[in-house]
């Protein structure tokens, strides 16, 4: 048996905790400490554990640690690090001739192999290896085993993470690809799945199409590593010639060679270079032909990138993981290739997903040869722990009544165009909200965009929400390639485009330029609640679908109990509020 603690204490930290290689309850540090993307070791989500009896010390088998070496950089110093590259590419724009500065002298060294050896020099010990022993501290000191730590390389958790999670046959081949902005010294890798186990075949540690689009968002006002999902959102609205144009502009920093199976850039290129060319030659550029651009880079690359090592390997069903992969657009494209039998992409694969590859991996390494071990993403903390104390403790601002139907209460109100939102049963992780913490309305009013845009999301004006739909009708609504006929979309990670004729019934989940949607296909098996839910308004309106959005103030994370949903609806102009069986509205 193996009982194993998984760490992110990175970017959005999180903790988990496997039994057999499968999920028992998974966090993210930002639902508890509330601020959206939490960098740095996830310590109130662990104390959580700690505190409700999931975790005693010494059961546990081993404590997987994602990442070999971790980097001691807080949320503002990463966000800063931004700025200060930015800035210097503004000094390098307006000063082409400028010499020997301390860049100047950085990328000389890394040209030719000595930067580490000169950063080495001067300092005796890193500091990603003092992190490293921050932490080790830090999980001495709550009494863990230190002994246990095995650390899992960062790509190889993006890798584990879709092949022993989603895989569906042990016996047969899988080509895995990991792209991302990097970590462990790799921003992209190519492996092969098979038997239990992982064999990388490539790997680099080029300026990435990850770096790239971060960059870009940046650039153009967003925050980076949350906000690229608006760039690729606003891209369907310029006209394609204006894409091709910008998309040429991209070109020049990134290609593909080996017969398309690797990533190189044409000269050492970092973030402070980069801007310097964007400022120079896109300076007065509107934004939404830039991001057009980018996205059409993005795609035609990555997309060759793919094909090229199906060529290569022969292999034709495709796992994907890692940041660039939440690109749902990319993903859609990669499932409607000709070459690809079977495509999936983990469930919100950035880096607050790698407790699930390094614990599926220190299993499969130990223990036994196992793929198919996400069983579903509702792993988290349920709002019934605090739900009486919430009711007394806000009497004064809110009436609530008990129902004996709640799900049949929610879809008479879907059906009369009220905004419900929903906290029941155990929260989602990742950053898709999947029918537990979500906002619900009714997919064919399009007033609803707006009513939910002013009442609490706060949305840019041009993106779109999705549409959740009953799986078994799902394809009389969008089309579904053949490569996810067997497994659908039940993680909201691929666009699909939608049926011409059925687009009126699901108006407020589609991209109002492009018609595509990012459906979520809900089964009873994975979602027993929420598909009795639709189950019931398909039957009061005859549309087997609803809007679903995630549950939290804009720039806030999801909520996560019954305290912090009541708090929303005090805050935003929400119609009902549903905790388990009660519904909740303001006086």
């Amino acid at each position: 048996m193996s009982l194993i603690l998984s760490i992110n204490a990175g970017i959005n930290s999180s903790v988990g905790l496997f039994k057999d290689g499968r999920p028992v309850i998974c966090v993210e540090e930002e639902r508890f400490n509330r601020i959206k993307n939490w960098f740095g070791f996830p310590e109130k989500a662990l104390n959580y554990l700690l505190e409700q009896g999931y975790v005693k010390q010494d059961e546990l088998t081993d404590i997987a640690i994602c990442d070999e070496v971790l980097g001691n950089v807080s949320r503002e110093r990463f966000y800063e690090r931004y700025d200060y590259h930015y800035n210097y590419g503004k000094m390098l724009a307006y000063n082409v001739g400028l010499e020997r500065t301390k860049l100047d002298l950085k990328n000389k060294l890394k040209s030719a192999g000595l930067y580490k050896a000169y950063t080495q020099a001067r300092h005796e010990k890193s500091n990603s290896n003092q992190y490293n022993e921050e932490l080790y501290k830090k999980l001495a000191g709550s009494g863990f085993d230190v002994s246990k730590v095995v650390h899992v390389e960062h790509h190889l958790c993006h890798a584990a993470s879709a092949y022993y999670g989603l895989a569906k046959n042990i016996d047969d081949k899988y080509l895995i690809f990991t792209l991302d902005g990097g970590g462990d010294n790799l921003r992209s890798t190519v492996s092969i799945g098979e038997g239990g186990s992982i064999e990388r075949v490539s790997s680099g540690n080029e300026y990435s199409i990850g770096n790239i689009y971060s960059a870009i968002t940046h650039h153009l006002g967003f925050r980076s590593h949350e906000h690229e999902y608006k760039l690729m959102g606003l891209a369907p609205y310029v006209n394609p010639e204006y894409a091709t144009k910008y998309k040429e502009f991209f070109e020049q920093f990134l290609y593909l060679k080996n017969e398309d199976t690797e990533f190189a850039n044409p000269e050492f290129i970092n973030h402070s270079l980069f801007f310097s060319k964007v400022i120079r030659e896109l300076g007065g550029s509107r934004f939404d032909n830039i991001a057009a651009g980018l996205q059409a880079f993005t795609e035609d690359i990555v997309i060759r990138w793919i094909k090229g090592n199906i060529r290569k390997h022969g292999i034709k069903k495709v796992l994907c993981a890692g940041g660039v992969f939440m690109n749902v657009k990319l993903n859609m494209l990669i499932s409607q290739l000709p070459e690809v039998e079977f495509a999936d992409v983990f469930p919100s694969c950035g880096d607050e997903s790698n407790i699930f590859g390094a614990a599926f991996h220190t299993h499969n390494s130990k223990y036994n040869k196992e793929v198919a071990l996400l069983g579903g993403y509702t792993l988290g903390t349920t709002p019934s722990a605090d739900i009486e104390e919430t009711l007394a403790a806000n009497k004064g601002q809110i009436e609530y009544s008990k129902e004996e139907d709640i799900n049949q209460a929610v879809a008479e109100l879907l059906s009369k165009n009220m905004i419900v939102v929903r906290c029941s049963g155990r929260m989602e992780f990742g950053a898709r909200a999947l029918g537990n913490r979500s906002v619900l309305a009714n997919p064919s009013r399009l007033q609803n965009i707006n009513k939910i845009n002013r009442s609490v999301k706060k949305r840019d004006f041009w993106m779109p929400f999705a549409p959740a739909i009953l799986r078994e009708d799902a394809e009389t609504m969008i089309n579904i390639p053949d490569s996810l006929k067997v497994q659908g979309s039940p993680y909201m990670m691929f666009a699909f485009d939608t049926k011409e004729d059925k687009r009126d019934d699901i108006t407020c989940g589609i991209h109002q330029a492009d018609f595509t949607a990012r459906a979520q296909t809900v089964t009873k098996e994975h979602y027993p609640e929420f598909y009795d839910i639709i189950s019931k308004f398909k039957q009061l309106t005859g549309i087997p679908c609803v809007l679903n959005t995630s549950f939290n103030l804009h720039g806030y994370p999801i909520v996560e109990n019954s305290g912090q949903a009541v708090e929303v609806l005090l805050q935003s102009e929400i119609d009902v509020l549903v905790i388990d069986n009660y519904l909740i509205r303001r006086k």
